[in-house]
């Protein structure tokens, strides 16, 4: 029985191991997105104090221009840190169907990312 697992998914480690290491990326920059989104926000609804701190380089428009441009791949880093993960959760070893749910888990991130393009950028 044994044998018959390890030919479902043959390279189910290594696929594991560079997941995780997709999952723990994708975790890393989101939490900078989201600094950044803080601090343009900030900038946003508190420009002098941001104005200050930054020496002048930062104003509302700047705050308002960083904000915009980093939605989209901040979006990007969550629903590849979430599917991935879900993915990583996937008893994978028992299911003989595992490009199945691949496909679905890719067709998730790919409507929610164009949901995300759309409200942005022709809404």
């Amino acid at each position: 029985m044994n044998q018959q697992m390890q030919s479902v998914v043959p390279d189910a480690g290594k696929a594991n191991a560079y997941l995780k290491r997709v999952a723990r990326v994708s975790a890393w920059l989101l939490m900078v997105g989201i600094i950044v989104l803080l601090i343009s926000g900030w900038g946003i609804t508190r420009t002098e104090v941001i104005y200050k701190v930054s020496f002048g380089l930062i104003d509302r428009g700047a705050a308002d221009s960083i904000h915009r441009a980093i939605q989209v791949p901040v979006a990007v880093f969550f629903i590849t840190h979430v599917l991935t993960n879900v993915r990583l959760r996937l008893p994978s070893r028992r299911l003989r169907k595992t490009w199945l749910f691949d496909g679905i888990l890719v067709t998730i991130g790919a409507c929610l990312l164009g949901g995300v393009v759309y409200m942005e950028y022709y809404t």
